[in-house]
């Protein structure tokens, strides 16, 4: 039973594989059929779908990928924080523009939070 706590406690902290959205497939539905919220820097696209994944993109001339990859560790931990009180079953991907690149983690947390507000995905 001590194991078993063990692995649900870590499943609430971390954010698995299975998580995140990677195939093309899945991204173009989302963006054909979902709902938009956007702000300065971010988009998000979401449908309501079983089960919880992300996927987040750029904008082609979003560079370089040092910046690219530092967006998507702070946005993955903004998720991995916020996740207990995101909706179970939703399907999103975040979209940032080549200027969200130079956020800082308050000023990127505070926008995605906002957005998520917005879409009625977190209270």
């Amino acid at each position: 039973m001590r194991e078993e706590e063990k692995k649900e406690e870590k499943n609430l902290q971390s954010l698995r594989k299975a998580n995140k959205i990677r195939n093309t497939t899945e991204f173009k539905e989302i963006f054909r059929s979902g709902k938009r919220r956007a702000l300065k820097h971010l988009t998000i696209i979401f449908i309501e779908k079983n089960g919880f994944k992300f996927g987040i993109t750029f904008k082609r001339d979003a560079k370089p990928a040092v910046k690219r990859n530092r967006i998507k560790r702070r946005l993955i931990e903004i998720i991995r924080m916020r996740k207990e009180l995101m909706k179970k079953d939703i399907h999103m991907v975040i979209h940032l523009s080549k200027n969200g690149l130079d956020l800082s983690f308050d000023e990127l947390s505070d926008e995605f939070i906002h957005l998520l507000k917005d879409a009625r995905i977190i209270e």
